[in-house]
């Protein structure tokens, strides 16, 4: 019996195997770069973390009004995401880039450039509030009004608190707070509800924390005015940077969880290992 559909079926397949594996070694997996890259994506972070946290500090030093420092918190955020969302993705806080990596949405390499930017747009921001306050002849010491909008527990605490309570409003805080950066960005969600969801819960957040530790949900922001208070707030940053982070990770947790598996951005590099057999 002849054996000629084998023999055609079988010399057609190696070069189709072979054409098929040229192609693979010709093409180069990695990830698109289209997009801006990490220098200005880490300005965009820094700038945006600047403005942000001066006009928010700026407005809590200066008023007494719960509302307006409520306002002057979520409106410049919501404003930053807006300008700079589509740069760097608006991140403006260790506890969020911490989350979102988490979640699946960062890259991990991007992590801690992004808290650096962070911190020193938020460093900047103390320094130019502390410049400006100073540059008042009737101010004797700038740092006893920074101490105002400083972060603290216990004696520092608006009302008292002490460390563990103020802690626990920090994780809580600030796990609903990346919570619902995550679900409002999610790709099932609303795009464009995105910048004025996450500043209003910004707002509404700190009305809880508020009486606690004075507010932070963001270790820039507590690091920004830390460094031009009195040394004590320095002394109890330690708190401020601890709980976010567990907040934020939290929350990245659950919604990689249980989130949309669709939301989770994979990098990979895929390896194609060629091998030569000699028939």
């Amino acid at each position: 019996m002849s054996n000629a559909p084998f023999e055609h079926e079988h010399t057609q397949a190696v070069p189709d195997q072979i054409e098929f594996t040229e192609d693979l070694t010709e093409e180069v997996w990695v990830e698109d770069t289209s997009g801006p890259g990490l220098v200005a994506r880490m300005t965009a972070e820094a700038v945006g973390t600047f403005i942000f946290i001066l006009l928010a500090l700026t407005v809590a030093v200066f008023t007494d009004s719960k509302v307006l420092v409520l306002l002057g918190f979520a409106v410049p955020l919501w404003a930053m995401i807006v300008m700079f969302g589509g740069v760097s993705g608006g991140h403006f806080n260790p506890a969020v880039s911490v989350g979102v990596w988490i979640a699946g949405r960062f890259p991990g390499r991007d992590v801690a450039p992004y808290i650096l930017a962070q911190v020193m747009g938020a460093s900047a921001a103390g320094a130019t509030l502390w410049a400006l306050l100073g540059s008042n002849p009737q101010v004797t010491d700038a740092r006893t009004i920074v101490n105002s909008v400083a972060i603290g527990f216990a004696d520092h605490s608006p009302t008292q608190f002490p460390w563990g309570a103020g802690f626990a409003v920090e994780v809580i805080a600030t796990a609903i707070f990346v919570g619902v950066i995550l679900a409002a960005t999610s790709v099932r969600a609303v795009k464009n509800l995105a910048p004025v969801t996450i500043g209003l819960t910004l707002g509404a957040l700190l009305m809880f924390a508020i009486p606690f530790t004075n507010g932070a949900l963001n270790p820039a922001r507590a690091t920004g005015a830390a460094l031009f208070a009195e040394t004590w707030a320095l002394e109890q940053l330690w708190l401020f940077w601890l709980a976010p982070v567990i907040g934020g990770a939290i929350a990245g947790l659950l919604v990689r969880a249980f989130g949309p598996e669709e939301d989770i951005e994979r990098i990979e590099v895929i390896e194609v290992v060629e091998e030569i057999h000699e028939v």
